[in-house]
């Protein structure tokens, strides 16, 4: 009897926290992914849609369009990053090894030329083809026009969308799903996907070029886990790119 009250005294166990935790964390692989889509439509969809209803698509509007990519990509990563208490190394940017990345990212783009320009470009009509024609009517609108795709190509591709394609669909953004290496297989996979829808392709040649770009982007970002490879792969590509035009077809 003496023990009862200290027995009806003693606090109650407190309740698991863990029943309600996977309820309280489900939507966040919902909100993760509504989050990068929204992005990348903010960022990389809206400005060069805007750019083409506004303005008469100048030197100065691609430049324009290049910048607010970069911008707005930077902005929706940092807040990603800072709400989800990450580093900008969980998105690849790191210095280590970028001798070695940048060698790497650089030595894959000879074979796609031989193959972009061997193959695929002969395939969709040579100099008749959309790319092309595109390049060889900047190049022949003057020096400004050309640079100004040329810093469209290395800023808005080569910079912006490795950064949010591959850095923060890939990396980051699987660190809100409790399956993290399965996020990661998915992740790729769509991160080739939307890089193929966002490039509209105009026909078959097109997009396997499209696909072959994906496919060696996430290739280069997986096997290195880092950004430097496929930047500099993207940057230089855009770049070799119109200069094989304007050199076989120029």
């Amino acid at each position: 009897m003496a023990r009862e009250p200290a027995q009806r005294g003693k606090p109650a166990p407190a309740a698991r926290p863990d029943s309600a935790e996977p309820e309280r964390q489900r939507p966040a692989p919902v909100r993760a992914s509504l989050v990068f889509l929204g992005g990348a439509l903010i960022a990389l969809v809206a400005p060069p849609l805007a750019a083409g209803v506004f303005t008469d698509q100048g030197p100065a509007a691609l430049i324009t369009v290049a910048l607010v990519e970069l911008l707005l990509v930077w902005a929706i990563t940092a807040w990603w990053l800072r709400r989800r208490r990450l580093r900008w190394a969980d998105v690849g940017l790191s210095t280590r090894h970028w001798v070695r990345d940048s060698a790497l990212g650089a030595a894959v783009v000879v074979p796609r030329l031989l193959l972009e320009f061997g193959v695929l470009v002969p395939m969709a009509g040579g100099a008749d083809s959309a790319e092309v024609r595109e390049v060889l009517d900047n190049a022949a609108a003057g020096g400004a026009a050309l640079a100004a795709t040329l810093a469209l190509g290395v800023i808005g591709g080569g910079i912006a969308e490795e950064l949010y394609f591959r850095g923060f669909l890939i990396k980051a953004l699987p660190e809100a799903f409790r399956r993290r290496r399965r996020a990661v297989g998915v992740a790729a996979t769509v991160s080739v996907l939307l890089f193929g829808l966002l490039h509209v392709p105009a026909g078959g040649p097109e997009a396997a070029s499209i696909a072959v770009a994906g496919l060696v982007y996430v290739g280069l970002f997986l096997l290195t886990g880092r950004l430097t490879a496929p930047m500099v792969s993207h940057c230089l590509w855009n770049t070799a790119a119109v200069a094989a035009v304007l050199a076989l077809y120029g």
